[in-house]
């Protein structure tokens, strides 16, 4: 009985060191070469729901981090593992990536780009590698979820999307057809689409998103000018998934139609505008000014000066209905400066008006509520030439946000406000898009200077980029001849450039062609744009925000602009018009 009882003791003794020896590997783990007390509960691991088993190496919680071992999971799922001891890296391989993780780094290497881990790539018990598990599974294809109050790990296999042929956008094409304006966009097959609208202080853009469409087409802007829409112009948005967006902009909302072809290859957008009359035009000397007064209910009207004896107006989207029934004549009128007044139906949808000038005249427009005001005066013998300056920017668009948090905008402002007190002392008038910090709607700038007559455009503005090597000076362009438009931007963006940079020192980026800015492509008259100088550099952003630098810019712009004249007024270089005036009327 004695040698029973003492084996029984045998046996429980035993037991209870083997269930010892087992919870002590579980309640005291390695890592790091580090004994720690392990006490925390069994997580457990399922894959599309089964049950996954990593062996003698169970995931761990430390540091309030799950952590699972790598190679049980990587060669369970099929994955290539391969260890380097003497670098303590390991590599993990998959059909689409390689993996690299350092033992100690709280970093990874996928296809050569650094990612970084919430918790770094450690050993457990001296020879196994633990990872954080969500970057793990997600890296090996699979969408995880963490189950905290039941400590499980539930990984699925990630689905590819069904293959999507994408639609080819071939043709952005525009209509103008009895009083309706329509925007036509085909693909080479069904188009589907959202629509949203986007609405500022100055203008409405409504756009509509093509869902699954390459754009092919190069003509990616259409310019309208008819009684408040504006301009379209189409873009790739996204490629993953494939999205082409179209922009219809305008001054204020306006009633549309959409329709689609029966095979939805074609999209239409259609605006009824309606087509506005000019009924008649009277002419009175009023002081020492002539005023012409266009009587229409059309409000969108394009000036131009053509060479020094004639002011042309084309007002779009109107045919005449003269008193007289004509669709072209003349009005005679002895003026202060004005000699004759010409008026014709220029095309189907255009309605110019000329007045004939004895001398290079000062003029301004403006829509009244009887219609369109033309004010030509006598220049002043004491003042030259009218320049618009135009600082970029400003209110609640900032622009570019450099280096310490500095703003383009100041800086354009700046610049800009010390180019006026130069031009203003230098006899010549001036006009300026804004003198605070205030918002000035984009199409508005070259507006006032086609209304106002400006003899010549300058927009000032500071370059950015994303990293900080990027520096340097760049004078922009409208290239010489783009869509039948006539000035010689070249000359006088060239001008500009080379008195520009004999005042400063920044790298010298030259001359750039860039046809679909609004503020060189909506001017009637030379125009350019000056990016100063990179925000984002820190050698170009410690100048701009130099007050002596800002200084020599501004005297760089001004001995451009007086040598531009002076040139003009000894004939080394010809007068530059734009686009339609050199149509005959």
């Amino acid at each position: 009985m004695l040698k029973k009882v003492i084996v029984f003791f045998a046996l429980l003794i035993l037991l209870s060191t083997l269930c010892i020896s087992a919870y002590a590997y579980k309640a005291n783990i390695v890592v790091d070469n580090k004994v720690v007390n392990y006490n925390v509960p069994d997580v457990s691991i399922t894959v599309n729901g089964n049950k996954f088993d990593t062996g003698k190496n169970p995931p761990l919680i430390i540091d309030n981090n799950t952590i699972v071992p790598l190679r049980s999971i990587s060669e369970g799922l099929g994955e290539k593992v391969n260890w380097d001891g003497p670098t303590q890296t390991v590599t993990v391989t998959t059909k689409d990536k390689v993996i690299k993780l350092f033992i100690g780094k709280d970093y990874a290497i996928i296809n050569s780009n650094k990612v970084s881990l919430l918790a770094p790539a450690r050993l457990i018990n001296r020879d196994t590698t633990y990872v954080p598990m969500r970057f793990l599974f997600e890296n090996l294809g699979y969408d995880v979820k963490w189950i905290g109050d039941k400590y499980i790990i539930q990984a699925t296999k990630k689905v590819d999307p069904p293959s999507v042929n994408n639609v080819n956008i071939t043709s952005f094409t525009s209509n103008y057809l009895n009083g309706t304006y329509t925007i036509s966009v085909k693909g080479d097959g069904p188009l589907t689409y959202t629509q949203g609208s986007i609405n500022d202080d100055t203008s409405i853009r409504i756009y509509f998103d093509f869902n699954n469409a390459i754009n092919t087409v190069t003509n990616k802007q259409i310019t309208i000018d008819k009684s408040g829409l504006n301009l379209a112009y189409i873009g790739q948005n996204k490629l993953q998934p494939a999205i082409t967006r179209l922009v219809v902009n305008m001054d204020y909302s306006m009633p549309y139609t959409i329709t689609q072809s029966q095979d939805k290859k074609e999209f239409d957008i259609s605006f009824k505008i309606g087509q506005n009359k000019v009924s008649n035009i009277t002419a009175a000397k009023i002081n020492n000014n002539d005023q012409i007064t266009i009587n229409t209910d059309a409000d969108h009207f394009n000036p131009s000066r053509y060479g020094d004896n004639k002011i042309i107006i084309d007002i779009s989207g109107a045919t005449l209905s003269m008193p007289d029934g004509k669709l072209a004549g003349n009005i005679p009128f002895d003026g202060n400066v004005v000699t004759e007044i010409k008026y014709s139906q220029f095309d189907s949808n255009t309605v110019r008006v000329v007045a004939y000038t004895n001398i290079k005249a000062d003029f301004s427009v403006k829509y009244t509520g009887q219609g369109i005001m033309l004010t030509v005066t006598k220049p002043d013998p004491n003042k030259k030439q009218l320049v618009y300056i135009d600082p970029g920017h400003g209110g609640s668009d900032p622009g570019a946000i450099g280096i310490d948090g500095i703003h383009e905008a100041d800086i354009n402002l700046a610049i800009a406000l010390k180019l006026k007190t130069l031009l203003d002392n230098g006899g010549y008038r001036t006009m300026i898009s804004r003198t605070t910090d205030t918002d000035v709607g984009l199409y508005d700038r070259p507006y006032q200077a086609n209304n106002e007559g400006a003899d010549v455009f300058v927009s000032i503005h500071s370059d950015s980029f994303g990293s900080p090597s990027a520096n340097g000076t760049t004078v922009l362009y409208y290239p010489n001849g783009y869509n039948g438009d006539t000035r010689d931007e070249k000359t006088f963006a060239q001008i500009i450039h080379d008195n520009l940079m004999k005042q400063i020192s920044t790298s010298d980026r030259g001359l750039s062609e860039r046809p679909k800015l609004v503020v060189l492509n909506q001017t009637k008259m030379p125009a350019v744009l000056i990016e100063t100088g990179f925000v984002t550099s820190p050698t170009d952003a410690q100048l701009l925000t130099d007050d002596n630098f800002q200084w020599k810019v501004a005297q760089g712009i001004y001995n451009g602009i007086v040598d531009y004249f002076d040139k003009l007024s000894n004939g080394i270089i010809s007068t530059t018009v734009s686009d339609s005036v050199y149509k005959s009327n």
